[in-house]
C-alpha cells in the first residue's frame, strides 16, 4: 500500500513492543524515516534488524525522565532534520480504583497526558 509518506520523517514513542513497534515498521515500510523511542534498547535493536537499512533510528529513553521531551527533541531533529509524524504511544494504562491515592492519579496523568504534551510542544 503506498500512503503516500515516502521522504516524511517520524517519532514514535512506546516503539519497542505493541502498536508502537508496529507502527513504527509500518512508516519504515511507506519509506518513512523514524526515530524509534522506547526504554528497552535491546528490543529498539531487534526492531532495527528486522526492518533493515537506515530507515529506523533508535533513541532509548524513559518519556517520564526529566528533560526526556527536550532530549528526543534534539535528537530528533539531529537524526532526521525536522519531524513531520509524532506518534505518542508511550504509557499505557493500569487499573486504578476510584479511591487511589492522589499519587497513583498523578503518574497516570504524567504518563499519559504530560509527557504527550511535553514532548508535542518540545
Amino acid at each position: 500500500m503506498d500512503l503516500g509518506l515516502k521522504s516524511k520523517t517520524a517519532v514514535v514513542t512506546g516503539a519497542s513492543i505493541g502498536i508502537g513497534r508496529a507502527i513504527a515498521k509500518g512508516l519504515a515500510a511507506e519509506g518513512v524515516r523514524v526515530v524509534a523511542v522506547a526504554r528497552r534498547k535491546e528490543l529498539l535493536d531487534q526492531l532495527v534488524q528486522e526492518v533493515g537499512g537506515n530507515s529506523i533510528t533508535p533513541f532509548e529513553q524513559d518519556v517520564m525522565a526529566k528533560d526526556s521531551a527536550e532530549k528526543l527533541s534534539a535528537f530528533a531533529l539531529k537524526e532526521l532534520g525536522r519531524v513531520d509524524i509524532l506518534i505518542n504511544n508511550a504509557g499505557g494504562s493500569r487499573p486504578l480504583p476510584v479511591d487511589a491515592p492522589d499519587s497513583k492519579w498523578d503518574e497516570a496523568i504524567a504518563l499519559n497526558f504530560t509527557s504527550y504534551r511535553r514532548i508535542a510542544h518540545a
